[in-house]
């Protein structure tokens, strides 16, 4: 690229206002790469947050995020979970969205919602444990009971089986 500027480090602001001065005259990025002598993703980089938040400024460098999900927010995120408990958190982020209660910059992240939804409902862990085991829930086969023999045909034909006189299964055709 030629540049002379430091890796690691946000390009300068008149750089920047170039970018988008040049994008917005219709040249292309990799025109305006090679022009700058910067790179191609860094042009790119620079342009989409402009297009996103309206701004040539450069991201935070360094320090800790702020709590991401206010009291309010997190208020809203039970009520969408208690109203509808089988709701994903990228569907819950997505009515945050689209409700208005939060913007682009201040919607927490799928991960934060989940967070949140595990400290508030303790049972979300539990629900995968119950779905392995609802399966078998309705059977209850005692292995040291021999006068009760299931075959997978039996299990399989929704109770279609029936014993004969040995205490086997004869499986009627499917």
């Amino acid at each position: 690229m030629g540049g002379v500027f430091i890796n690691g480090r946000p390009l300068p602001n008149h750089i920047r206002l170039k970018i988008v001065e040049l994008a917005a005259q219709g040249v292309r990025p990799c025109v305006i790469s090679r022009q700058l002598r910067v790179s191609h993703g860094c042009v790119s980089k620079i342009l989409q947050r402009y297009q996103e938040t309206g701004s040539i400024r450069p991201g935070v460098i360094g320090g800790s995020k702020p709590r991401v999900a206010t009291p309010e927010v997190e208020k809203k995120i039970e009520q969408y979970k208690r109203d509808n408990p089988g709701i994903f958190s990228w569907e819950i982020r997505d009515r945050l969205l689209k409700e208005g209660i939060c913007d682009r910059s201040s919607v927490p992240s799928v991960s934060s919602i989940s967070r949140v939804l595990r400290s508030k409902f303790q049972n979300v862990d539990s629900e995968s444990d119950d779905d392995e085991q609802g399966a078998g829930d309705d059977i209850n086969v005692n292995d040291n009971d021999k006068s009760n023999k299931y075959t997978i045909d039996g299990l399989l034909a929704d109770g279609k089986s029936e014993k004969s006189e040995d205490g086997k299964n004869s499986s009627q055709s499917l």
